[in-house]
């Protein structure tokens, strides 16, 4: 049965810019890299200051050196891990937006078929939700391993800072 909303039937057709914009929305999973861009900058700024300080005053070498390169391997080792989790994302949004390049073909055969309002739902919902989801999902997962991380370098900072004017 067809939903009819002020007397006109809903169809294929209606969908196809939602099923576009979903398309878009998940093959742009280079949207996933702004946590890279954006959310790692600050830790890498403070390894900088504090590798710097260390190189300039040998007591900061000496009463950070260790810690640091401590810090800096397991950076490391959660920079390969959120690139494993971003690689897998990608392949998840580029798999949605496989399907909705079949559910835009499916729906350019025949635009004109009513269809029930629960299949235009479904359509605007896997357009729009599943990027934005693996963005949320990568930045929150990476957000609580980061954050212990950028706490220790903060006090490791402040500790290289103190060292360096004494």
């Amino acid at each position: 049965m067809a939903f009819r909303y002020l007397g006109t039937s809903v169809k294929y057709g209606d969908f196809s810019s939602v099923v576009q914009l979903g398309v878009g929305l998940n093959l742009g999973t280079a949207v996933l890299q702004l946590y890279g861009d954006i959310g790692l900058q600050p830790m890498v700024r403070i390894l900088a200051r504090i590798r710097r300080l260390a190189t300039e005053s040998a007591h900061v070498q000496s009463e950070c050196g260790e810690e640091l390169e401590v810090l800096e391997g397991e950076f490391e080792v959660f920079k390969i891990r959120l690139f494993n989790e971003y690689r897998f994302l990608v392949f998840l949004n580029a798999a949605a937006a496989l399907l909705l390049v079949v559910a835009l073909l499916v729906i350019s055969f025949a635009a004109e078929h009513v269809i029930p309002i629960e299949v235009g739902v479904v359509f605007s919902m896997f357009s729009i939700l599943p990027a934005p989801i693996t963005l949320g999902i990568l930045w929150s997962n990476a957000s609580s391993v980061l954050e212990p991380l950028m706490d220790r370098a903060r006090s490791l900072q402040s500790k290289a800072l103190s060292a360096s004017s004494e």
